[in-house]
């Protein structure tokens, strides 16, 4: 009993480094998903900026 105690707290570090991991993780996939839709508006802005005569992204129904 004595070298399963040192395990279990062994893993229960390895757990928290496990959560700050995945909240940094959480935290890059956010930061990547704000600047794809950055580009995406920034590309929309610029396309829809070029055509202005005809140029519909939406249907007119």
């Amino acid at each position: 009993m004595k070298t399963y105690r040192p395990r279990n707290r062994v893993a229960s570090r390895v757990h928290r480094v496990d959560l700050r991991q995945q909240s940094r993780w959480s935290l890059a996939l956010i930061m990547l998903m704000g600047l794809a839709t950055l580009s995406v508006l920034a590309t929309t802005k610029t396309l829809s900026a070029q055509h202005t005569s005809g140029f519909h992204l939406y249907s007119s129904r």
